[in-house]
């Protein structure tokens, strides 16, 4: 059969995929030097597709300026493709509401446009729409995706939404379907605006539910063993799509190839692979330099670390990050040697240290945490020792009353109340929170670190003293934050008797925090902590949700320990809420 229509959903935020997705939609994201959204209409005009729609929401602009430029391509000509623009999201059913007098009376594709997709035979969709009477056929997978719906030996889709994901006889939808024209009239009454979504926002899988329940109609579904599928929904999957070195433009990202300028590479000669997006809207990268014929690297430094902020964070720490390095340089502490620095490109560049984070190594079986942790313990002693009279770069706002403030905010909103549904802290757990955070005022004025965590130190493979990273939010405040930061550390699971070990060690050190200090500063670290999980995962970032449990564990030793009654009760709530909560 001819089918000459088909839809491409273009529209979401990509929220996983933060912050990849706050600069670019997710459908324009590269795959093997290919953004998906083409790779996307390629397929659908090899089929024989003569008209398209793309439905575009975020970052709209980008999704109308690049089928512009896919309209002049040799192989399109005498295809249509417009974009069909969203003011406010209507989802993948409510998209199909405007375009209803341009659907016709004929079948057309519904295929999301930020998938991965290949080797896919439109034949057998073909197939099943005939087999349905003509109403709704599918692509679903038992090899790939979570597997959340349910299939009948005839291939009907009878539960859209089932209890034994991942269990034998669950599959994927795949996010292609040839529809019949009659689907819309399953699309559910408009429902008004709220939050982000607009008016008639809806799910096609809503379409798909309310023709089984009203009329069993059900949507036909069919498996392509020699078809790969990825959704490439989150920052692991997108790395592991893109985990070949390849040219640096091919990520279609122009402040890589200004980072590749600036070192005095030659552009043909780069090579760059993604490596992971972090906190603070970042993104980083490995350049490398291919060999210029003399057997050497064309650059002396070896592989180059790149990292990208986005606008949002301009104004913040991420900016900052160059001067800092500097000034720690200067002052012994052990940071990666800046190479670049693009400010106007929201960019810079730093030598690449070959070696491990502190987090993998302790995390080992037989780990010997003491003798691991004693380097980190002298970083810090040597971020004391950093002069600070004279020749300090801009910094971060000092820890004081107000931050102390928003980071116990923080934890109200996003832990207390965000995912465990208590109307706040109660009064006299916030009263010891204010008593936290007044003790640790009065302690002397020392330069933080913020988050001097496991994750931010990396042990070089030959040997050495540990570099530290991450050091953008350098600031002034309690030294015992930091140590409380690496001895706490929801990343590493530390027993007691290390961690007092490691306490005791801390404190004989110049210039160190005393015993309470650290206690204390424990305790806000954690709330924080657990906070900035809370909101992560709420957006999307849900490989943040297994360090929550150690959090808490880590949190309820350090209120008990700083002899903080209400708020060791409370945490007990907390991790009892913790257990019984869905994962």
């Amino acid at each position: 059969m001819a089918v000459k229509k088909a839809v491409v959903l273009a529209a979401g935020f990509g929220t996983r995929l933060r912050p990849l997705t706050i600069s670019r939609p997710k459908p324009l994201l590269p795959v093997m030097g290919e953004p998906m959204l083409a790779r996307t209409l390629d397929m659908l005009v090899s089929w024989g597709v003569e008209e398209i729609k793309v439905n575009a929401h975020h970052l709209a602009g980008q999704v109308e300026a690049f089928v512009e430029e896919y309209l002049g391509g040799d192989d399109v000509k005498g295809v249509s493709i417009s974009v069909s623009r969203e003011d406010a999201i209507l989802g993948t059913g409510g998209v199909l509401r405007p375009l209803k007098d341009w659907i016709g009376d004929e079948p057309f594709w519904l295929v999301n446009g930020d998938v991965v997709m290949e080797s896919l035979d439109p034949e057998p969709i073909e197939e099943a729409f005939e087999r349905s009477g003509r109403f709704a056929a599918c692509w679903m997978s038992e090899d790939y995706g979570p597997r959340t719906i349910e299939a009948d030996p005839e291939g009907r889709v009878c539960n859209w939404k089932s209890f034994d994901a991942g269990h034998p006889g669950t599959y994927t939808y795949c996010g292609v379907a040839l529809l019949s024209p009659e689907t819309l009239r399953y699309l559910p009454p408009p429902r008004p605006a709220e939050g982000k979504n607009g008016k008639g926002f809806c799910s096609i899988v809503e379409v798909y539910e309310n023709a089984m329940m009203t009329d069993a109609k059900f949507v036909i579904g069919v498996q392509e063993p020699e078809a790969y599928w990825c959704d490439a929904g989150t920052v692991a999957s997108f790395k592991e799509l893109n985990s070949e070195p390849m040219a640096p433009s091919l990520f279609g990202d122009r402040r890589l190839d200004a980072i590749v300028k600036a070192l005095g590479w030659d552009d043909g000669a780069a090579l760059a692979e993604f490596l992971d997006a972090r906190g603070s809207d970042r993104m980083f990268y490995r350049l490398r330099c291919a060999d210029d014929g003399s057997g050497k690297s064309a650059h002396s430094a070896g592989d180059v670390l790149a990292v990208i902020y986005e606008e949002s964070r301009k104004e913040n720490a991420n900016a900052r990050f160059p001067a800092i390095t500097r000034f720690l340089s200067d002052g012994g502490v052990r940071v990666p040697r800046l190479l670049a620095d693009l400010p106007e490109c929201n960019a810079y560049a730093t030598e690449f240290v070959a070696g491990r984070e502190l987090e993998g190594l302790a995390n080992e079986k037989g780990a010997d945490i003491v003798k691991l942790y004693l380097p980190a313990l002298d970083v810090l002693k040597a971020l004391w020792a950093v002069p600070t009279a004279t020749g300090v770069p801009e910094l971060e706002p000092a820890f004081g009353p107000e931050l102390y403030a928003w980071e116990r905010e923080l934890f109200e909103r996003e832990c207390v109340k965000g995912r465990y549904g208590f109307d706040g802290l109660p009064e006299d757990a916030v009263k010891e929170l204010e008593g936290v955070a007044a003790a640790l005022c009065g302690e002397p004025r020392m330069l933080v670190h913020r988050d001097f965590q496991s994750a931010n130190l990396i042990y070089p493979n030959g040997g050495g003293k540990p570099y530290v990273i991450d050091y953008q939010g350098l600031r002034f405040g309690a030294a015992a934050y930091d140590v409380a930061s690496l001895i706490y550390d929801p990343y590493v699971p530390m027993d007691e008797t290390d961690r007092k070990m490691l306490i005791e060690l801390a404190v004989k050190a110049e210039n160190a925090p005393g015993e309470r200090a650290i206690r204390l500063a424990a305790v806000q670290r954690l709330c924080q902590a657990l906070g900035a999980y809370c909101r992560l995962v709420k957006v999307g970032q849900t490989r943040f949700a297994k360090y929550i449990p150690r959090a808490l564990g880590n949190l309820h030793h350090a209120v008990h320990d700083a002899e903080l009654p209400a708020l060791a009760a409370f945490s007990h709530r907390m991790i009892d809420l913790e257990k019984i909560l869905p994962r």
